[in-house]
């Protein structure tokens, strides 16, 4: 997702619900949490289900263009996939440091002019 930076509040298996308290803790590490987040939100592109499932409706957004929140996350990231047919993601690396996961990914465009097709770089970090 081309110039799009953001840093995350990640709930550390699911979204805190009623439901969730009483829920087991969860056994996944911050890294295996972010890992599961971009493989259903960059590889998979399922936006909705994978801000739902993975990250807290207090999410902190620090892309200037887009608004704070989970639910204007969503809104924005949605038009942007649905706008953006041809944009794919490949990701390079997931470094993890106790709570505080980077994402390294290379994107690009399939139907776009030649650098479009070069790519870009895009590192995302996440709060887990």
């Amino acid at each position: 997702m081309r110039g799009m930076m953001m840093a995350a509040l990640l709930a550390g298996c699911c979204v805190a619900s009623p439901a969730a308290a009483k829920a087991p803790a969860c056994k996944l590490s911050p890294k295996q949490v972010v890992t599961r987040f971009m493989d259903e939100f960059y590889m998979k592109k399922q936006v909705r289900s994978a801000f739902e499932r993975w990250v807290d409706p207090s999410y902190i957004q620090h892309n200037p263009y887009a608004a704070t929140g989970r639910d204007a996350a969503i809104n924005f990231l949605e038009k942007f996939v649905a706008d953006n047919k041809g944009q794919k993601s490949d990701i390079r690396r997931i470094i993890a440091d106790g709570k505080l996961v980077a994402v390294h990914s290379h994107g690009w465009n399939e139907g776009g002019d030649a650098a479009a097709r070069r790519g870009f770089a895009v590192v995302d970090i996440f709060r887990v």
